[in-house]
């Protein structure tokens, strides 16, 4: 997907998890993964600080999706655009998902 334009209409993190899934989704059930990728990536960038704040926000007693939606759609606003490029790609993948991907 790099270079490529995402094929839906990409939203901020926070808007996105809390709309009603049409297709029946469960949006909070796909962040785990997205995480994980946010993590990867601004740890390999040394963007340390982020990933602090993302764990602390992912190991509270009950993690809220909102607030980590939040804390994503604010850590793209403050990394070099390459970067926020990069984490945006993760967002589109999260979003342009479809449970008939898996076959």
């Amino acid at each position: 997907m790099a270079g490529e334009k995402c094929p839906i209409d990409l939203k901020p993190m926070a808007t996105w998890v809390q709309e009603p899934d049409p297709k029946g989704i469960c949006r909070e059930c796909l962040l785990a993964p997205v995480l994980q990728w946010y993590r990867e990536e601004l740890n390999e960038k040394g963007h340390t600080e982020f990933v602090n704040e993302l764990d602390k926000i992912a190991h509270a007693a009950e993690v809220l999706p909102l607030q980590l939606c939040q804390e994503f759609d604010k850590i793209k606003s403050e990394v070099e655009e390459s970067l926020r490029e990069r984490l945006e790609e993760f967002d589109c993948t999260v979003q342009a998902y479809k449970p008939d991907d898996d076959s």
